[in-house]
């Protein structure tokens, strides 16, 4: 079976004759170059259309990128006022650690001194300071005031203990109104 003459080989019919410039060096050269421009253009725009179909999905990163931000900068912004708190509170704890440790200190302190003070002196006035205790006080007898006096000037507590008003009567029926001054030793002061 034989198959039809289009079918084989490809025949080219020019009808136009041929021009002595297609033969010549410069038809040639001119020739390839026009074929090569037509591929040179062709490759040209398939390069830029993939450049501009790359662009999209750069777009769509671009979005993606840009809604992951939002998100994380919402959740960053939600974070703010726990964050807030947190300060807070910390500032908060330091600060009740600190009285804690004064109110320690003022309890020993206290429990100090009501171990030294007889029944009949009671005090109207007792201001306590880091490294100091002052205070106003009463007393029914001399011999309460002389065992007070004596009891925190032999309590090693005290560095220096000093007198600074002694007034005969006061308020409650009390013999004696006096004014003391203690400095508390280094150790203790803490």
């Amino acid at each position: 079976m034989q198959l039809p003459a289009f079918f084989g080989r490809r025949r080219a019919i020019n009808l136009l004759p041929r021009d002595s410039f297609e033969s010549s060096q410069a038809g040639i050269v001119l020739a390839w170059l026009l074929s090569f421009g037509k591929w040179a253009v062709i490759v040209t725009q398939l390069i830029v259309m993939g450049a501009f179909l790359w662009r999209f999905s750069l777009d769509r990163e671009l979005t993606d990128l840009k809604k992951s931000i939002a998100k994380n900068v919402a959740i960053i912004k939600s974070y703010e006022q726990i964050e807030r708190d947190f300060v807070l509170t910390q500032k908060r704890l330091a600060t009740a650690k600190t009285v804690i440790g004064q109110q320690k200190a003022i309890t020993e302190e206290l429990s100090v001194l009501a171990s030294s003070t007889p029944v009949d002196v009671w005090y109207e006035k007792l201001t306590l300071s880091p490294t100091s205790t002052t205070l106003s006080a009463y007393s029914r007898s001399l011999p309460g005031f002389s065992q007070f006096l004596s009891s925190v000037q032999s309590n090693p507590r005290y560095t220096g203990v000093s007198v600074a008003r002694i007034q005969d009567g006061g308020a409650q029926n009390a013999q004696m109104q006096f004014e003391i001054s203690m400095s508390r030793a280094k150790e203790s002061a803490k």
